[in-house]
């Protein structure tokens, strides 16, 4: 159950998500891990297949483009799935939550990193910018999804301020 915070508790809890500079760090950093694992995992398979760069109807269906968009759409899915972040938001001391407190289902981590990165990367990564102009720091794939990105030590304390103490919690007491 939520409580009704004042401006200050709100000020609190905005202040335990994650702003625009450390998610561009995390971001470059899971960018340039995709990166590795291409050239570590895709580049050699298609060298070892003999896999050639042709395409049908344009250079986007190339298996290269493809197989890299796989794998970048797949890293996002399966380590917010599992993890609840990406190599580059642990580093960074990020998590993804449920902007309500609900669990995260699959299907919202799925819309997240597929439907809302593919929207922000079809504007050339510009609506990652919403983030410095939205009073909670959400992104368009956090809208969609209804998630938040919030710094992993200050979690608890969101939580204690977005959640009405239980009845037996006020019993000990």
């Amino acid at each position: 159950m939520k409580m009704n915070l004042d401006g200050y508790e709100q000020d609190i809890i905005y202040s335990t998500h994650a702003g625009f500079g450390p998610r561009l760090i995390a971001y470059l950093i899971d960018v340039l891990m995709i990166w590795c694992l291409k050239q570590i995992v895709i580049d050699p398979l298609f060298s070892l297949f003999n896999v050639t760069d042709d395409y049908m109807f344009a250079p986007i269906f190339s298996p290269a483009n493809i197989a890299g968009a796989l794998v970048y759409f797949l890293y996002f899915v399966l380590m917010t799935w599992f993890f609840r972040a990406t190599l580059g938001k642990m580093i960074m001391g990020l998590k993804v939550v449920s902007y309500h407190h609900s669990s995260l289902s699959f299907f919202r981590v799925v819309v997240r990193e597929v439907f809302g990165r593919y929207i922000s990367n079809f504007f050339l990564n510009l609506l990652y910018l919403v983030v410095l102009f939205n009073p909670s720091k959400q992104s368009i794939h956090d809208m969609l999804s209804d998630t938040i990105v919030v710094k992993e030590q200050q979690e608890r304390l969101r939580d204690r301020l977005t959640h009405q103490p239980s009845v037996s919690q006020n019993s000990s007491l």
